[in-house]
C-alpha cells in the first residue's frame, strides 16, 4: 500500500529531473570568475576615481575662506560619493563626486570641499524643508570601521550645514522667525535648554562631533573646529579649518600618525537628512610626514562593505551594539548575477 501512495504522490508531481553533476560543477566554476570578474571591478573603478597622491599644500598661513586664493594652487582630488545603505534611514546618493583639497602649515591645517549642487538649500524655516551640508570623519592611527567607528574606535566628525550662515534669517533686514507675544523661554525650548543646534549664532560655523558607530553622534565639549561655505554658481565650496592637535579626548590630532578621513554630503531638495546622505565608502589617508592625502595602502576593518556596526560593546555611551547592517545594493547584485550565471550556464551544459 505504501508504494502504492509513493507511486501516486509521485505521479502527481513528476519525475525528478537527476542532477548533471558534471554540469553543475563546470557552471559552479564559471559563476565563480564571474563574481571576481565583477568584484576586480568594482575595485578597478574605485582605485581610478580616488587613487593617486595628492600633496597637501604648504602655506603660511591656511586659508579660512573657500574663496582665498592659496586654494589656486592646491592640487584637487576626485571622490566618488555613494548612496547611505548599511544603516537605516538608508538614502542619500544625490550628489557623485566630490572635489578635495587641503593645506596646511605648523599649526593648523584645513580642508576645502567642492561639489554640484543645483539647489541651494538653506531655509529650513517650513517642516519638510532641509539644508545642505557637509562632513569630514578622521581617525588618527588604526584604520575605523566606515561606519562612523565603534564603540571601542571613535571618529571625530567635523560638520557643516548651509542653514547656519546662509538661511534667510541672516539675510540683511530679516527679523526674528518668531514673531509672538512671549519670552524666548516658551517659544524656544531648544535654546533654552542649551542645544548646540538650536543656537541663535554659529559663530565658528561648524560642529565638532564624536562617533562611536551609527546613532551615536555626541557634540563634542570642546569645539576647534572652524568652517566657512560659499554658493557658486553651480554647487558649494566649504573650507573647514583646525589646529593640528585638536583640542579634546577624541579630536584626530594631524601631527605625527597616519590620518584616516571620510566625507559626506547633504542635498537638502533630495529630502537627505541624517543618515540619508552622499557618502565616501574607501577612506583617504593622510601622512601628515610627508605630506600626501592618498588612498590606503591596504585594506583594513574599515574599507569596503561592512556588514556589522561595533564589537558588541556598548559602554561608554556609543551606540554600537554589534548589529546587522543591510548587505549593500552591489553586494546583492553580485549575488544575483552569480546565481544567474550559474542557472544559465548549467542549462546549455546538460
Amino acid at each position: 500500500m505504501a508504494s502504492e501512495r509513493d507511486d501516486e504522490s509521485g505521479s502527481e508531481r513528476g519525475p525528478r529531473l537527476p542532477l548533471d553533476r558534471g554540469a553543475a560543477a563546470r557552471a559552479t566554476t564559471l559563476a565563480v570568475v564571474t563574481v571576481a570578474l565583477l568584484l576586480a571591478g568594482q575595485a578597478a573603478v574605485a582605485a581610478a576615481v580616488t587613487s593617486g597622491s595628492q600633496p597637501v599644500a604648504s602655506v603660511d598661513s591656511v586659508p579660512t575662506e573657500p574663496t582665498a586664493s592659496a586654494w589656486d594652487e592646491a592640487e584637487t582630488r576626485t571622490v566618488s560619493l555613494s548612496k547611505q545603505q548599511m544603516a537605516p534611514p538608508f538614502g542619500g546618493g544625490s550628489v557623485d563626486e566630490l572635489d578635495v583639497q587641503t593645506a596646511a602649515n605648523d599649526s593648523h591645517i584645513a580642508v576645502r570641499l567642492s561639489w554640484a549642487d543645483p539647489t541651494r538649500d538653506a531655509d529650513i524655516a517650513e517642516p519638510r524643508n532641509f539644508s545642505d551640508g557637509a562632513a569630514v570623519m578622521l581617525k588618527t592611527g588604526d584604520q575605523p570601521p566606515i561606519t562612523m567607528g565603534a564603540a571601542n574606535t571613535p571618529v571625530n566628525v567635523w560638520y557643516w550645514r548651509a542653514s547656519w550662515r546662509h538661511g534667510p534669517e541672516h539675510s540683511e533686514g530679516a527679523g526674528d522667525m518668531y514673531a509672538y507675544p512671549h519670552n524666548d523661554s516658551v517659544t524656544m525650548p531648544g535654546r533654552q535648554a542649551g542645544n548646540p543646534i538650536s543656537q541663535a549664532d554659529f559663530e565658528n560655523g561648524a560642529h565638532n562631533y564624536y562617533a562611536k558607530g551609527f546613532g551615536s553622534l555626541s557634540y563634542a565639549p570642546d569645539q576647534p573646529v572652524a568652517a566657512s561655505g560659499e554658493r557658486t554658481d553651480d554647487g558649494w565650496e566649504v573650507t573647514f579649518v583646525r589646529n593640528r592637535s585638536g583640542a579634546g579626548q577624541y579630536d584626530a590630532p594631524i601631527t605625527d600618525e597616519q590620518v584616516y578621513l571620510a566625507f559626506a554630503v547633504w542635498n537638502g531638495s533630495a529630502d537627505e537628512v541624517n543618515g540619508q546622505k552622499s557618502i565616501t565608502l574607501q577612506f583617504s589617508t593622510l601622512d601628515p610626514s610627508s605630506g600626501n592625502l592618498s588612498v590606503p595602502d591596504s585594506g583594513g576593518s574599515g574599507s569596503g562593505s561592512v556588514v556589522q556596526v561595533g564589537g558588541g560593546d556598548s559602554g561608554d555611551g556609543g551606540g554600537s551594539d554589534g548589529r546587522a547592517l543591510a548587505i549593500p545594493g552591489f553586494i546583492g547584485g553580485i549575488v544575483l548575477s552569480a546565481l544567474l550565471v550559474w542557472f544559465v550556464a548549467y542549462w546549455r551544459l546538460i
